[in-house]
């Protein structure tokens, strides 16, 4: 079995973001599928800079913007590995 075909199992899991302004709960399957410019709807002031984690974990980061008249985040810039280490060790 391929690696990628035995990660499936875990695609219905979900997982808990922090998105600084709200927690919200995805299933991995979706969150896999994210890429820059995706949209998360979310609730904060429309043009402010956000950070998104996953369990108390740097992800990136994201810009509070108004869709169909709600507020929704749009993924800014997801860490790489090396992205992340800089990071834990600042």
């Amino acid at each position: 079995m391929s690696e990628e075909k035995e990660f499936e199992k875990y695609y219905d899991i979900p997982i808990k973001l922090f998105f600084d302004l709200a927690d919200v709960q995805v299933k991995i399957r979706d969150f896999l599928k994210w890429k820059k410019d995706d949209i998360i709807k979310s609730n904060k002031l429309a043009g402010e800079y956000i950070n998104i984690e996953i369990e108390n974990q740097p992800l990136g980061t994201g810009e509070v913007i108004v869709l169909d008249n709600k507020f929704a985040i749009r993924i800014i810039s997801i860490y790489t590995k090396e992205d992340i280490m800089e990071l834990n060790v600042k």
